[in-house]
């Protein structure tokens, strides 16, 4: 069995995140599907909070010095339309 990578909430200074939380997102095949149908090729990490642990597919993980505000956008939204958008993250580091 792997050893799925633990990480925080959030993103550290000069990280972007982006990434879909397969607990809450519904059915986790399919929106793994729709992952791999949109190109991306997600790496499955977890994270603790305080009301249990989440099953993360995190689909972008980059370190900048300086990213324009809106870096991601267009792919955020563009998954939130096609998964449970209280599932979609994107995380900047400030």
């Amino acid at each position: 069995m792997a050893v799925l990578n633990c990480v925080k909430p959030g993103a550290k200074k000069g990280q972007t995140i982006l990434l879909v939380d397969l607990t809450t997102s519904g059915d986790s095949d399919a929106v793994m599907t729709t992952l791999q149908r949109l190109g991306y090729t997600p790496e499955i990490r977890h994270v603790s909070y305080k009301t249990g642990v989440h099953v993360l597919a995190v689909l972008k993980d980059e370190q900048h010095d300086g990213i324009p505000e809106d870096y991601l956008i267009d792919e955020w939204m563009q998954l939130r339309s096609e998964i449970n958008p209280d599932a979609v993250h994107l995380w900047y580091g400030k």
